[in-house]
């Protein structure tokens, strides 16, 4: 049975690298997961880390005191073993390390809490911000790539002070971009520079929104989950999603709309493999009082009082929640099929205007499409529907792990063109017409036609199928063709990105850092912003125009400029996508 390996405190960490010899720092920072290929054991709570020639110790649980961190040899704790043992393990906070069903507990207390208003920092928390945001103001002139163990303690201390100042989201997201620039520096293969980067952008947004005179709550955040009164009554299950993260985390989510119209969310989702994501499925995730399998959550109709949710649409698992189950939910209830005739542009309106709200504002469903159309065939691995009137969408693949099973799915599905189906996906916010699907059921077709295509599904599915989970066997299909139906790509066209080259140049300034991109680019990022301001782009060109003027030296201007990027690349791509949207389906 394998253990998982404990967390370390940004406190704890920083200290250490501060200690630590200035050889030490050279010798990690040329090699940064070198007790990666240590042996690692584990008996009785304790950790012990043979490196060839000393034994490290650790305890199993989160590492936030030295009390029970050890090394054999005459250096120790400051010494180059301990230390490199530390630098493998995820950086979190104390609290951050609890399981989510601690969340549970605290389900009643926080529901009763009224709602904050806008209120102001203290002098501390302002210190605070400033610290936080002039480490990241030197990561973003060193680079990424250049980002020793010193300029990561110095985050990682900034963070420390944010957390102990309450300025909860601000420390969540500093962590988050920690994470990703030891990733990066590792060459680990979850790292995602792309994602690094947003992720110090999202940081320096939410920096800038507490610098107010009045600050709304929400970007100062809470430790845990904050839980309020919802009152949908009558919750009809849609689905499960699978959930396996590069960032080691797995599970299942299962969606339900609720009476009011709001889709709400319940999840079972914990450190592990990708086996945790199929137990997860046939396993129990608690509303309430209530447990139920994933599986059967998703396709059940429930009863609900003193129901509580997040601002995101996480369900409570709070005592005082009363919930019953009403038997089996259908896609062709009316509370359901609302959903699926909206028309698809007024969807689509829907979720690119949630796109102006932080990721984690957003409420839960608020990228789904329910979508009625007609297999045309295989795409590739995608699988293209028609809509209607000569426009299709492009069916992705949801997750491309091996233990899932939607590509499977969407390919036997190409074996039936013409066969109709309702389908729950998820947009795709810079592709236009693409979406991850997540869910099919048949459409009721004429029972007189008997070639018509049809997919006849086992009973205890529920007339549904989690592409992600439940496996579509040929023999459902019904008058489906012997192969798959592939089409020319020349069915869906690829729309360019007018501003990839901008998006580079952006990601690369966090990579390789300010005074690199003032080196040795002029020919080039001159070029760039010509053939921005010939597209139409003058921003774009202003912002690469000031990127290039930007000193290594010059912190606050670093982070202003990289921050205005992101924010323009963002609500330009997603006007763009929006746009080409419309133009297709009208």
């Amino acid at each position: 049975m394998s253990q998982t390996r404990p967390a370390v405190s940004p406190n704890l960490f920083a200290q250490l690298i501060d200690s630590a010899p200035d050889r030490v720092r050279r010798r990690l920072d040329r090699n940064p997961l070198v007790a990666a290929d240590w042996t690692w054991s584990w008996k009785d709570d304790i950790w012990s880390i043979d490196t060839g020639g000393e034994t490290v110790s650790l305890p199993s649980n989160h590492i936030g005191v030295m009390d029970r961190v050890g090394c054999t040899c005459l250096l120790s704790p400051n010494c180059f073993h301990v230390l490199a043992c530390l630098a493998t393990l995820e950086v979190t906070a104390d609290e951050d390390a609890q399981t989510l069903s601690d969340d549970a507990s605290a389900d009643e207390e926080s529901a009763a809490a009224p709602p904050v208003d806008d209120m102001t920092l203290s002098e501390k928390q302002i210190r605070a911000l400033g610290e936080l945001d002039a480490r990241l103001g030197q990561l973003l002139a060193v680079g990424v790539a250049n980002a020793g163990l010193v300029v990561q303690s110095g985050l990682l201390r900034a963070v420390h002070q944010c957390r102990a100042e309450a300025l909860h989201r601000a420390a969540s997201l500093g962590l988050r971009a920690v994470a990703g620039v030891q990733q990066f520096r590792a060459r680990a293969a979850e790292s995602d520079p792309a994602q690094l980067a947003q992720d110090i952008a999202d940081c320096l947004e939410t920096i800038r929104h507490l610098q107010g005179p009045a600050v709304d709550p929400f970007w100062i955040g809470t430790a845990r989950r904050r839980q309020l009164p919802v009152s949908p009554r009558k919750l009809h299950g849609l689905f499960a999603e699978p959930v396996i993260t590069d960032s080691g985390f797995a599970g299942a989510i299962v969606y339900l709309l609720g009476e009011d119209d709001q889709i709400y969310s319940a999840s079972d989702v914990r450190p592990g493999e990708a086996q945790l994501a199929r137990n997860a499925y046939r396993g129990g995730i608690d509303v309430g009082a209530m447990v139920k399998s994933a599986r059967d959550l998703a396709r059940g109709r429930y009863l609900g009082t003193d129901l509580t949710a997040s601002c995101d649409g996480r369900l409570g698992k709070g005592k005082s929640v009363k919930i019953v189950e009403q038997g089996s939910s259908s896609w062709r209830s009316e509370a359901v099929l609302r959903r699926f005739h909206t028309s698809l542009l007024d969807q689509i309106e829907r979720v690119y205007s949630n796109t102006a709200l932080p990721a984690d504002a957003r409420p839960a469903g608020w990228d789904l499409l329910f979508i009625t159309g007609e297999v045309a065939g295989a795409l590739g691995p995608e699988l293209l529907l028609n809509l209607s009137q000569g426009s299709y969408l492009r069916l992705a693949i949801a997750n491309e792990h091996e233990a899932l099973a939607f590509r499977e799915n969407l390919r036997i599905l190409s074996h039936a063109p013409g066969l109709q189906l309702q389908v729950i996906a998820r947009l795709d916010l810079q592709q236009p017409l693409v979406a991850a699907a997540l869910a099919v059921s048949p459409v009721n077709h004429d029972a007189t036609d008997a070639e018509q295509p049809s997919l006849d599904l086992s009973e205890n599915w529920s007339d549904r199928v989690c592409l992600g989970y439940d496996e579509i066997q040929r023999k459902f299909l019904l008058n489906a063709e012997r192969r798959p139906v592939v089409l020319s790509s020349q069915s869906s066209a690829q729309v360019d990105d007018p501003l990839a080259a901008f998006g580079r140049r952006w990601t690369a300034m966090a990579l390789s850092g300010v005074a690199h991109q003032r080196s040795g680019a002029q020919s080039s990022i001159s070029t760039e912003i010509n053939w921005l301001k010939q597209q139409g782009f003058p921003t774009a060109a202003a912002l690469l125009n000031t990127v290039y003027l930007c000193e290594a030296r010059n912190v606050t201007s670093s982070s202003d400029t990289f921050l205005a990027s992101s924010l323009y690349l963002r609500s330009c791509r997603f006007a763009l996508a929006e746009a080409a949207i419309r133009q297709t389906l009208t």
